[in-house]
């Protein structure tokens, strides 16, 4: 899935964040990046879960792709974390759903969907905390090296076919009066 796509989402909808919205490819380094505009939000990648191949004579697998938002919220003013930064952990939530759920990221996807969410860290200045989404998106048969094999192959025009008809009682007896050929390329 193309993170930019959500990032957009999220730039365009949640005017709480003020633009400050990026990617980040993991969440480690997010407090080391020194002074940041609060509040701000980060889009990371999450795992792939592939289903099962639900096809046995092409391909069909569908795949759930995952990704977070991480927000991080100005914590200075409840450093005993009693109620505010976190009133706020559920304004930004909300804005979060009206601006993600039931988009659909690209024209092969389904609709994104909340997968929940969890406290990362908490310091005398900021809260951070991690919402979870996923969307389900299908592999087919055109996405795959078979189907690039397959169209790859000269057109069909036909087939001999040689069949050893069944003598009555007696199964196929290899007679040659009873072989006939079939050819189906006209």
């Amino acid at each position: 899935m193309k993170l930019s796509v959500i990032i957009g989402a999220i730039r365009g909808r949640c005017p709480v964040f003020g633009g400050y919205v990026a990617g980040a490819a993991e969440f480690k380094g997010l407090p080391e990046t020194g002074k940041m505009r609060l509040p701000a939000a980060y889009v990371v990648p999450l795992e792939d879960a592939a289903l099962e191949q639900k096809s046995q004579t092409d391909y069909w697998q569908v795949i759930r792709e995952g990704f977070s938002v991480i927000v991080v919220l100005d914590n200075s003013r409840d450093q005993r974390g009693q109620a505010a930064s976190y009133d706020a952990v559920e304004e930004v939530k909300l804005a979060l759903w009206k601006a993600l759920l039931g988009m659909r990221p690209d024209e092969g996807s389904d609709i994104v969907i909340y997968a929940g969410g969890q406290l990362l860290d908490m310091d005398r200045g900021r809260l951070y905390y991690q919402f979870d989404f996923t969307c389900d998106r299908e592999i087919t048969e055109d996405m795959t090296r078979q189907q690039e094999e397959l169209d790859a192959l000269d057109t069909f025009t036909g087939m001999d076919i040689n069949t050893d008809y069944i003598d009555p009682g007696d199964g196929p007896d290899g007679n040659i009066e009873h072989h006939t050929q079939i050819n189906l390329s006209e």
